[in-house]
């Protein structure tokens, strides 16, 4: 099934917010990385897919009504031992929800030299916008960000990375390695070419995403599919 197939299937089902794993299949299917993940169901799969993707590992709740996952305790971070993964499925099934509920096992990702933002909304006038800044949970203290009106250019691209004030974080501050910014680059170009190919997409947030001296990954995305009303 396309992208556009499932976009379309999932507008008309009324489901209007894809879960992180489904928003990360998205993103893997158009060559964004994004963080090993398997979906489970119950406890005894859940430890043998922790095993197969190899310790430490991230345990988040997948259900529909839950998003914002950080401020619900839906996140479980650096689960190195099968009796901790049992213990954070035992906590994640216990936090209310009216959806269906599963497991998103991932592989936990190495240290970045920063976190990432990377966005797309819909502008009333002007149509789908890029967004670009400093991310994880910085992104609104800072609001240290960028935008361009989809479909952007290479040259566009560059420009939003380096006119944010928290460049120097990607260009080797203090010491730190430089970040991969053709890497930055690349993920924004197939993030402008993918919303105008699909009219669907309302909203993408991709937050936190990893940044490394060699690419990067995408550890958390949500994308929001347009309402009939808008």
């Amino acid at each position: 099934m396309s992208i556009s197939d499932i976009l379309k299937q999932k507008a008309g089902a009324g489901q209007k917010v894809l879960t992180e794993y489904e928003s990360k299949e998205i993103l893997r299917k158009i060559g964004i990385p994004i963080t090993d993940q398997k979906l489970t169901s119950n406890k005894e799969e859940t430890i043998s897919v922790a095993e197969e993707i190899g310790f430490p590992v991230v345990m988040k709740l997948m259900a529909e009504d839950v998003v914002h996952k950080s401020d619900m305790g839906a996140v479980k971070l650096n689960i190195k031992t099968n009796e901790e993964v049992e213990q954070a499925f035992d906590d994640l099934m216990k936090i209310p929800s009216e959806a269906e509920k599963k497991i998103s096992v991932q592989k936990m990702a190495k240290e970045p030299i920063t976190e990432l933002i990377i966005g797309m909304t819909t502008d009333p006038q002007f149509g789908p916008a890029l967004m670009f800044g400093i991310g994880g949970i910085l992104v609104e203290l800072l609001e240290d960000v960028s935008f361009r009106i989809a479909p952007i250019t290479e040259y566009d691209a560059k420009e939003m990375i380096r006119e944010i004030k928290g460049f120097p974080l990607l260009d080797g501050f203090r010491g730190k390695p430089k970040a991969d910014i053709d890497a930055i680059v690349d993920t924004l170009m197939k993030i402008s070419e993918f919303v105008i190919e699909n009219e669907e997409i309302y909203e993408m947030d991709l937050n936190p995403v990893f940044i490394y001296e060699d690419g990067l990954v995408c550890v958390d995305a949500r994308i929001i599919l347009k309402s009939e009303n808008k």
